[in-house]
């Protein structure tokens, strides 16, 4: 399963953290919490998307899905992943 951790590790060999900050009007501890984190918000997810040329719909998706607290709704769309993220 992909995370959105993947995308900030893929933004980050592209440019800093500092930069990225500037580019998205934020603090740098936002990226900088969010790789403590180990996720992105899907707002941040969906902005390195645009950035990076990918689809920005699938990685706020990811984002949202690991934002979710664990319950077996969650449980229940996971099980649904491999057949919606080849759309």
């Amino acid at each position: 399963m992909q995370q959105s951790i993947e995308l900030l590790d893929r933004a980050l060999k592209k440019k800093t953290i500092s930069d990225w900050a500037r580019a998205f009007n934020v603090v740098p501890s936002t990226l900088t919490n969010a790789r403590r984190a180990g996720r992105l918000s899907p707002a941040l997810a969906g902005n390195f998307a645009i950035e990076l040329g990918e689809s920005a719909e699938h990685w706020i998706a990811v984002a949202a899905i690991e934002a979710e607290k664990k319950t077996p709704l969650l449980e229940r769309l996971q099980s649904r992943q491999p057949q919606w993220r080849k759309l």
